[in-house]
């Protein structure tokens, strides 16, 4: 038989929860959405708040801005403080009134083509640092390989297996972050940010260091 490819409503479910973790995970993020190229023109498909969502809309209709940008070209756009920004005139305005002052837009890439973006959104000026930045990058990932097997017809179940290792994989570096932060006296940014230095330096994934460390706090041996 063949697969039932991923409906829409699936991939939409599991992009809105990707946008809740996101929300709840990127320090200094006031609103998160998922801005997808749908029958040819961008459309928010996952979003937190109506401010957001009108952020969205605001650079649809002029063309204009990082979210915009980072789905079609492909790249991501931090703008640190919109006070201070000279590109998109038409956006950067009505973003200011609205109430935001940084943006990180980051695309999602199937088959090495840009389909649309992640946007995280601040009422903060400098919001985000390396360590967001780093965050912003694997959420976009767990969105896009969403995306991915959407498009080759990957039944609903593994899209929902996916999406359900996603949620694992914050479950454990949450955990290895609270160890962390008590055994260490570490803030949680600082904890955050030890996590992903060791993870580097050691040339293995993020969830396997998180799971090494909270095995080594429940007095288990680390997993090879």
């Amino acid at each position: 038989m063949a697969a039932i490819p991923a409906s829409s409503d699936v991939v939409d479910g599991a992009l809105r929860l990707v946008v809740a973790l996101a929300a709840a995970t990127v320090g200094g993020a006031d609103g998160v959405s998922v801005s997808l190229e749908r029958r040819g023109e961008l459309m928010t498909v996952a979003s937190s708040d109506e401010t957001v969502l009108q952020m969205d809309h605001d650079q649809y209709a002029t063309g204009q801005g990082p979210c915009v940008a980072a789905a079609r070209e492909g790249r991501w756009f931090h703008v640190e403080s919109l006070d201070e920004e000279s590109r998109w005139p038409d956006f950067i305005p009505r973003a200011i009134e609205g109430g935001i002052h940084s943006i990180l837009s980051t695309p999602l890439v199937t088959e090495a083509r840009p389909v649309g973006a992640l946007n995280i959104y601040s009422n903060t000026n400098r919001a985000f640092g390396t360590t967001e930045q780093e965050l912003a990058a694997l959420f976009a990932t767990q969105a896009s390989g969403i995306l991915e097997n959407a498009g080759a017809h990957v039944p609903d179940e593994q899209v929902a297996a996916q999406l359900d290792d996603a949620l694992r994989s914050r479950e454990v570096i949450a955990q290895a972050q609270g160890v962390l932060m008590e055994r260490d006296g570490l803030s949680p940014d600082d904890a955050s940010a030890q996590l992903r230095r060791t993870a580097r330096e050691a040339d293995i994934t993020l969830r396997r260091l998180a799971e090494n460390i909270v095995a080594a706090a429940a007095g288990r041996g680390p997993r090879t």
